[in-house]
Order: structure tokens, then sequence, then C-alpha cells
């Protein structure tokens, strides 16, 4: 449809369209989304409304099928539940990545590798130094992992004064990250294991992997045989996220048949719509209609599933379920006393000290030891200066820290409270000299 042939509400609504997609769609928007949440959560938590937000925190939903029943708060449902898609989001960048990204090069792979293990070993040393022998040495994983979406937010601040191969820099990291977050979890915040569910779930998944390598493509499939695999993880005592990682490495990554041989196809099919000799009619005319579905059928054989379903989740997982997340777990109660508190206690000084100097010590500490010893490579346009201001924003670990400590602190309320008050305090003040130290970098650069 031409612009000439758009009736003035069409083209009124494009434009407002338009501008509003582009922006919806930028990573600091997703970036704002969590904040936003984050600071109504915290601003409900501490105001005369924090009854009200603690009861729909707590509000029992389910589901009834007979004698099926599947209830729980709408904070477990959101961190049993939907956080499984954005871990599977998770899973499929990690495979995308691996196979024709930057940790798909072995140089690459190897640096971030050495720096993200620098980046973990480190923090959960420091927090075991201040909570050793306590009951709160089992927090121990919370400051190994880094929040990919506040991080990259705070990146785009200064998007103007870093190379952008920082930014693909910092989603690598946070990708291997990420993974050694997911074992943690998997392995350390498994309190009871049911053999029988675990290798139905395991046998499922080695079912879909299988089903990858006979060529199944459809969706339908995999959605069924994912939530019967969520659900015998979830019976199983290992976090049922772990799941969403194991499906999406079963998800096809190749397109269904050689990108050449269907171009030429849609090439020959848009040629003879173009020799018509009457307008193409995709309403009136079958013909013109089932030409036009050929074209989409065989633009979607040529792509992966795993390319369009990353697409497809990555809008929603962005904009509703971690906003959704950090809604429902960032709602802490905190006062002068509490934030001083926390500085003093075992746990707030881990998790503080860990995040904020326990991920810049060991990440570029571990890059300077790989450039070092001709480990691996970092991208072009990025040196150990730019590493050493990534470091200080990869202590931005909200979302995947509050996950761990909800784990490890579940039953422990006080313990719980003290410990997203550190990741606050932390993630704040990681972003805070992240940003400054990048921006008088490049300040001297320009001098």
């Amino acid at each position: 449809m031409t612009t000439e042939s758009k009736n003035a509400l069409q083209r009124g609504l494009e434009n407002v369209h338009q501008p509003f997609s582009k922006f919806i769609r930028t990573q600091t928007t997703s970036s704002l989304f969590l904040l936003f949440s984050t600071i109504a959560a915290l601003w409900l938590a501490n105001s005369e409304f924090s009854s009200a937000y603690l009861n729909l925190v707590h509000t029992p939903i389910g589901l009834f099928v007979g004698d099926l029943e599947i209830r729980a708060s709408l904070k477990h449902f959101i961190n049993d539940g939907l956080m499984v898609i954005f871990f599977f989001l998770l899973g499929l960048e990690i495979k995308r990545e691996v196979l024709s990204g930057d940790l798909a090069r072995a140089e690459n792979r190897r640096m971030l590798m050495i720096c993200a293990l620098g980046g973990m070993l480190l923090p959960a040393f420091i927090y075991l130094l201040f909570n050793w022998s306590l009951d709160s040495q089992i927090g121990w994983g919370i400051p190994m992992a880094t929040d990919t979406a506040f991080a990259l937010g705070v990146l785009t601040i200064v998007r103007k004064h870093i190379p952008a191969s920082l930014l693909a820099f910092i989603v690598g990291l946070a990708i291997v990250d990420d993974v050694g977050a997911i074992l943690v979890i998997a392995i350390f915040y498994t309190e009871q294991i049911s053999l029988m569910h675990l290798s139905g779930a395991l046998g499922l998944i080695i079912f879909l992997a299988v089903a990858n390598y006979a060529g199944v493509r459809q969706p339908l499939f995999y959605i069924m045989v994912g939530i019967t695999t969520w659900w015998l993880m979830l019976k199983s005592g290992v976090h049922p996220t772990v799941a969403g990682v194991a499906i999406a490495l079963t998800v096809p990554a190749r397109p269904k048949r050689a990108s050449e041989k269907l171009l030429a196809k849609a090439k020959s099919i848009i040629s003879a719509l173009q020799k018509k000799k009457q307008e193409v009619d995709v309403l009136g005319s079958k013909q013109d209609h089932q030409q036009v579905q050929e074209v989409r059928e065989v633009a979607e054989r040529a792509s992966t599933p795993l390319r369009r379903w990353e697409d497809i989740l990555d809008l929603p997982v962005s904009l509703l379920i971690l906003p959704l997340f950090a809604f429902t777990n960032a709602g802490v109660v905190f006062s002068l006393s509490s934030l001083t508190a926390s500085l003093k206690d075992p746990i707030g000084l881990g998790i503080i000290t860990g995040l904020v100097v326990g991920k810049f010590i060991g990440i570029s500490g571990a890059c300077w030891l790989g450039l070092r010893f001709k480990i691996g490579c970092l991208p072009n346009d990025v040196n150990l200066q730019h590493v050493i201001g990534a470091s200080l924003i990869a202590g931005i670990g909200f979302t995947m820290s509050t996950f761990i400590a909800t784990l490890g602190f579940d039953g422990h309320p006080e313990h719980l409270n003290t410990a997203k008050t550190s990741i606050l305090i932390a993630s704040v003040l990681a972003a805070f000299l992240g940003l400054l130290y990048l921006r008088i970098v490049a300040s001297k650069k320009n001098s």
C-alpha cells in the first residue's frame, strides 16, 4: 500500500507506531522497564501500601485439572514458571554464541571463559571469607552473577565513548557467567533429588535432541515436550529453570534446507508474480494467495527455529517477565538503620565486596593474565582499560543475584532481606564506578 493510498488515520498511526516500536526494541528501554519495576517494588514495600504489596506477591494462584492441582503464590509462579522462559531464552543465546558468535572463535572463547571464571571464583571466595562457618555461607553463589540487561543498559549511557565491540564482549562475558550460575543453581542449590523424576526429565531432553537430529521443527512439539520436562524437573527437586536452558540447547540451529536452493525458489515465485499483467490480488485470487504463502514458507525454511524463537521471546522476556520478577522480588523493606546494618553484616559485606571488588579484580586480573601469557585475545578496538570498566559494571548482579539469594535463603527472611538490600547497594555502586571510570578513560583519550 503506497503512502498516497493510505487514509489520514493510517498515516497518523504509522507516525506514532514507528518511533514507538523503535523505542520499545532498544536495549535501554528494557533496562528502564527493569529499573521502573525495581523502584516501584521498593516504594510499595516501604510505603503505607506495604501490606497490600505483600498480599499481592503472595496471592495464591493455581490450575486444577481433575485430581491434578498446580498451586503456588504469584511470586513462586513467576520464579519457578515464567523465569523458565527467561532461562530458555538465555539457553538459545548461549547456543547461538557458541555456534556462530563471539564464543565460536577459540581465542575469544578462551579469553571470555578466563575472565568469567575470575569474575565468578573471586567474588564467591570473598563472600566465604566473611561468612565461613556461619549459616549464611550458603549464599556464596550470590555475588557470582552479572545482570546482563542492567549492565548493557548502563553501558549504553556511555556508548559514544566506548567501542561497539565492548558491548559484544560484556554480552559474551555475561553469557559464560550465566552458564556458571546455572550450574551452581543445579548442583549446589538443590536440597533433595527425586531420581525418578530427574531421570524422566533427562530422558525427555535426550528425546528432544534426537528429534532435532531427525529434523523435527514444529514449535508445538517442543512446547508440549518442554512443558512436561519442566514439570518433571520441578518435581525432581532440581530448580526448574535449569530445564529451560537444557531444552533450549536441543532447539534446531540449522535451516531445514540449503539457503541457496530456497533463495532460488523464492526468486522464481516472486519473478512469476512480477510478470503478471494485472495487480497481485492476495485476497481475491487463490493462486496469488498460494504463491505468497509459498514465499513465506520458503523464508521460514531458510531461517532457523533457534533464531526465530529467540526473536519472538526477546520482547516478552525483556518487557514483561524480567520486570515482573523484579517487581515481586525487589520489595525490600529498608531504612537508614537497615542499610547501615547491611554494611556491617557478614552477608552484606560478602555480597557488596564480592560484587564490587571481586568482579573488578577477578575479571580485569584474569584478562591481564590472559593477555600476558597469550592465552586469548580481546575483540577489535577493546583494550585492558575498557575491560577494567566492564569489570566494574559486571558487579551489577541484580536479577541473577536476587534469584540465587531467594534459593539460598528460602526460609530465612532476615538473611534474604539483608542479601537483597546488599545486592541493590552493590549494583548501584558498581554502575556508578564503572560509568565514572569509562568516562574518565574516554576524556583522557580525547584530550
